[in-house]
């Protein structure tokens, strides 16, 4: 690596960092903890996996970093802020304005058009109509949809309802983009074209959290995160 290179990776400031957090549970009468002390830093416009089996915790730890849940004890900031103590409607307001969500099974309202469901999430920033409509457009041009703008999801393929997700994500322009199981509901040509899409918004800059059981997908990143009943067991720099 060339130190201009080394100079730039030094630069980058930490976006998400969480300490020593635990998560426990109550079930059936027990405590259960999912998450024990984990510690850990993404960077800005960093691309980051987090892999690991059925049961390991990365689907609690993915609330954790989306601000779904907060820890039973130990520290999570974002971007300089600590979340951690937040209420539920400050957490909303976080998840608002700082975390694009890209989920596996979409979750577009069937009874809204494309462009519907990319301004859906500006509506609750109270953006102006005229705003959220160019946002929207904007986004969806992006991913390559300005010709299906006003079909509904039942009208678009699965790679198409999927870029529909991730244009909504984009819309209200959030530093973090978090994907959960983003190709596991799609085929392997579709899934293919989604993680180019991804890498593309990387390329542009955007901070990607990407959570999978697959480790060829977790393999395309920067960076995995392996986590094994409830705790980092190891993490990996991917070679370029």
């Amino acid at each position: 690596m060339s130190s201009t290179a080394i100079t730039l990776v030094t630069q980058r400031k930490p976006l998400l960092k969480l300490e020593d957090v635990f998560k426990c549970y109550a079930m059936g009468g027990e405590e259960v903890t999912t998450l024990q002390g984990v510690s850990l830093q993404i960077l800005q416009g960093e691309f980051v996996a987090i892999v690991g089996p059925s049961g390991s915790g990365k689907s609690t730890l993915m609330n954790m970093i989306g601000c779904l849940d907060v820890p039973t004890s130990g520290s999570y900031w974002i971007d300089g802020q600590e979340v951690s103590r937040m209420k539920d409607s400050q957490l909303a307001e976080i998840r608002n304005q700082k975390i694009g969500f890209i989920f596996q099974s979409f979750h577009l309202l069937s009874a809204l058009s494309a462009l519907e469901n990319v301004e859906l999430p500006l509506v609750y920033r109270g953006m102006s109509a005229k705003a959220r409509k160019e946002q929207a457009q904007h986004a969806l041009r992006e991913v390559g949809l300005e010709e299906r703008m006003h079909h509904r999801p039942s009208q678009l393929s699965g790679g198409q309802q999927q870029r529909v997700a991730i244009a909504r994500a984009l819309a209200g322009q959030p530093p973090i983009l978090l994907a959960d199981e983003p190709t596991g509901a799609l085929d392997t040509k579709t899934g293919l074209e989604v993680m180019q899409m991804i890498h593309t918004l990387h390329r542009k800059g955007h901070t990607i959290v990407l959570i999978t059981h697959d480790p060829q997908i977790a393999a395309q990143a920067e960076r995995v995160i392996h986590i094994v009943d409830g705790q980092i067991s190891h993490t990996e720099v991917m070679q370029a």
